[in-house]
C-alpha cells in the first residue's frame, strides 16, 4: 500500500510518501520526504491506525534531520555521536 501526505508548504516535509508493507503481525514502514530525499524506515502493528503511522512517519524524519544536523542534548563533545549517560 503506498500513500501520499501532503501538509504545510513551509514544512520541510510537505510532501511525504508512505509504503507499507505488511510482515505478519507487523508493518514495514518506509516513509519518504519528497522535499529532499530524506528517508525513514520502522516497523508498527499491522492494526495501528493510518492516522499514527503518518505521525510517526513525521516525526522520525523531523528526528532525523535534526540529529543531523546536530542538535540535541547529550551529544558527545567530540562530535563522534553517541549519547552521554
Amino acid at each position: 500500500m503506498r500513500d501520499k501526505l501532503t501538509a504545510m508548504p513551509d514544512d520541510p516535509d510537505s510532501e511525504i510518501l508512505i509504503e507499507m508493507n505488511r510482515i505478519g503481525g507487523a508493518m514495514e514502514v518506509r516513509a519518504i520526504s519528497a522535499g529532499d530525499g530524506l528517508e525513514v524506515s520502522f516497523s508498527a502493528p499491522a492494526n495501528a491506525a493510518q492516522s499514527d503511522i503518518q505521525r510517526l512517519a513525521r516525526s522520525k524524519l523531523a528526528y532525523v534531520r535534526r540529529k543531523a544536523a546536530g542538535e540535541g542534548a547529550g551529544k558527545k563533545p567530540d562530535g563522534k555521536g553517541g549519547w552521554i549517560a
